[in-house]
């Protein structure tokens, strides 16, 4: 029954967002109809077309429109802020595992919940318990540790992971405080054993719910297997619920039909999950009972599958080759991934399955404590590893990586070219400092740091022959009664100017002013020919980094300063001011008063560059254009 055009457009302008999407998965013909309509209205077309799916707070369905609409498929980079609120999230993040099931490949994936943590800080604890699904730590550790190795698991080349501490601290708080509905009952299969075993070939997924009464729960007995190995072992069906359903799942009814269509059009589901006899995934395997043998049997035993004793001890696995890994570039800004037992299990396996090909990893977990760093670097051996950072944050609250276990890890990687630390334990002078006997990173070609551990690595003139580049750095600490010495900078420089002719580039990167920063620089403006900064004759190229942090222009005595500092180095040629937060990327209003004052001050510089996106300023030109 074909229906006339007006009546077409009349329903369609009375559906939401919800059912469109719905009515664009009953046929092909609706398909390409309603989900164009639903592109241009929310705003997905265009990044789609670069082959990326990126946004920052979507409006919700965006990804629901993504995952369904067909012609979708030529993508393969994600980057993707997760709204607030718990129902939202969890469904945002069974949509994406969908989109990435259907990918032919992942390049990159930058996540963040920023959004989901501050909506556990500062939203939530408001709220009643009516009015926020239920849902564990466990499954919510579940369902986005499922997305993060299906996108992995697809190949993905460099991966970006942030936030997500806050809301796991919010789901176990509540746990405590409040009995989940519904709860489990009976022998389930641990989050451990879940966890481990996702890269080595050997994974085995059972689901938590199978075989028991489908609970008021809003995703987690509806997440998809994971795709790294085929689902050996059959998953029960789940009963319908008696009770009547809550507001918090009429959703998921829309949802269901939705995914039957998804799993009909979707190659990758379309020979997967099939069983002639649904059992509970605590039950053993009966192989009879199964069109294909399982892979994990031993034929030379009794052919009795009745019997009990094997089954207890049967473990199915799949004969699938796990996936290769491609993964590049690590890098986990979330202290989930060390203090949280589940994902700390998740990053080791990582990192194990693709200690062959990574060569980046960046790990920013302030709120890991000292014995989890201790025992994580210990074990830690990434043979192909050429950058590494440790961060902090911008203040560091307690220094919880210790010297000699950073030590140790950089003892064992001598691959490594990049070192950056942020919030490393230093001591007070460099006697104390540990000695390991012998010299490190011979192949580091630059490096950030602060001054004592800069000092410490160049005390050693056979240490760091290949070095280029040296940024020293500054540290902001959330208790402001610990202040940073600047003494420490101009020790550091004492040790880097001996190499100084054989170095591309000297930096400073500051992150925080209130620590006599302005007294540090008036000091060396104060020495002239006297200071430190005279005597670095080789040095023609200068980075000052100010962390998105620091402003240069405002106060303008600290303009002037920095000119004058710059203009201490005799053959200076090029300064490079980095992360300046006065000059903002889509504004150059602030530009003409930095060359104004590197004119004055600092005549032999010829060329600045002012953060990433500005390119390279001839200040003679610059100037000859202004006048005209």
């Amino acid at each position: 029954m074909k229906f006339p055009p007006e009546l077409l457009l009349r329903i369609i302008d009375e559906l939401d967002d919800a059912a469109l999407c719905d009515l664009g998965c009953t046929c092909k013909d609706f398909n390409s109809l309603i989900f164009p309509i639903l592109f241009d209205k929310l705003s997905i077309t265009h990044y789609l077309r670069e082959g990326w799916v990126s946004y920052y707070r979507a409006p919700r369905y965006t990804l629901r429109v993504i995952r369904c609409s067909l012609p979708t498929r030529k993508f393969n980079n994600i980057q993707y802020y997760f709204n607030k609120g718990l129902d939202h999230l969890v469904e945002e993040i069974e949509d994406m595992h969908a989109i990435v099931s259907r990918m032919d490949e992942l390049g990159e994936l930058l996540v963040s919940l920023s959004d989901p943590d501050y909506w556990a800080v500062s939203e939530a604890p408001g709220l009643d318990e009516t009015q926020v699904p239920q849902l564990t730590s466990e499954e919510w550790t579940k369902v986005y540790l499922g997305l993060l190795t299906a996108a992995l698991a697809k190949g993905c080349i460099n991966a970006f992971l942030s936030g997500g501490e806050r809301f796991l601290n919010y789901l176990q708080s509540r746990e405590k405080t409040t009995t989940p509905h519904g709860a489990l009952t009976g022998t389930v299969i641990s989050l451990r054993e879940r966890v481990l075993g996702y890269f080595d070939g050997t994974f085995r997924y059972k689901s938590p719910f199978a075989g028991q009464p489908k609970r008021n729960l809003h995703v987690a007995q509806y997440v998809e297997p994971l795709p790294l190995e085929e689902n050996t072992v059959p998953q029960a069906e789940i009963p319908k619920a008696k009770s009547d359903k809550p507001p918090v799942v009429k959703e998921r009814k829309k949802q269901l039909r939705l995914l039957k269509w998804v799993e009909f059009f979707s190659t990758k589901n379309k020979n997967i999950h099939h069983a002639e006899t649904a059992v509970s995934s605590t039950a053993g395997y009966d192989s009879k009972n199964s069109k294909a043998p399982s892979p994990g049997l031993n034929h030379t035993r009794a052919k009795n599958t009745n019997d009990s004793s094997q089954l207890k001890t049967f473990a199915p696995t799949s004969t699938r080759v796990p996936p290769k890994p491609r993964l590049q570039s690590l890098a986990l800004h979330s202290s989930i991934f060390l203090t949280s037992p589940s994902f700390l299990n998740w990053t080791n396996q990582v990192l194990s399955w693709c200690a062959s090909t990574l060569t980046q990893l960046e790990l920013e977990c302030p709120e890991a404590p000292s014995r989890i760093w201790c025992e994580f670097l210990s074990k830690l051996k990434l043979p192909s590893l050429v950058s590494f950072k440790i961060a902090s944050g911008l203040f560091i609250e307690e220094a919880n990586v210790r010297g000699s276990d950073i030590l140790g890890f950089l003892s064992r990687h001598p691959g490594i070219q990049k070192l950056s630390l942020h919030g490393i334990q230093v001591s007070a002078c460099l006697s104390t400092m540990p000695d390991l006997g012998k010299s490190i990173l011979p192949n580091l070609t630059e490096v950030t740091a602060h001054p004592i551990w800069i000092s410490w690595l160049l005390h050693n003139k056979e240490q760091c022959p290949k070095l280029k580049e040296i940024t020293l750095l500054t540290e902001g600490y959330t208790d402001t009664s610990n202040t940073f010495e600047y003494d420490a900078m101009d020790t550091a420089l004492g040790e880097i100017l001996p190499r100084s002719y054989n170095l591309d580039l000297i930096g400073f990167k500051f992150t925080c002013a209130r620590d006599h920063l302005d007294s540090w620089l008036q000091s060396h403006v104060d020495a002239g020919p006297n200071s430190i900064l005279f005597s670095f004759i080789d040095t023609k190229r200068l980075r000052i980094d100010w962390a998105d942090y620091v402003r240069l222009i405002n106060p303008a005595s600290r303009l002037d300063l920095v000119a004058q500092v710059a203009g201490l180095f005799p053959n200076l040629n090029y300064l490079e001011l980095k992360s300046l937060l006065d000059v903002p990327y889509d504004q150059t209003d602030n530009i003409p008063p930095v060359i104004e004052a590197l004119r004055r001050h600092s005549p032999q510089v010829r060329q600045v560059k002012i953060n990433e996106i500005h390119p390279i300023i001839d200040i003679t030109d610059f100037q000859s254009l202004e006048k005209e």
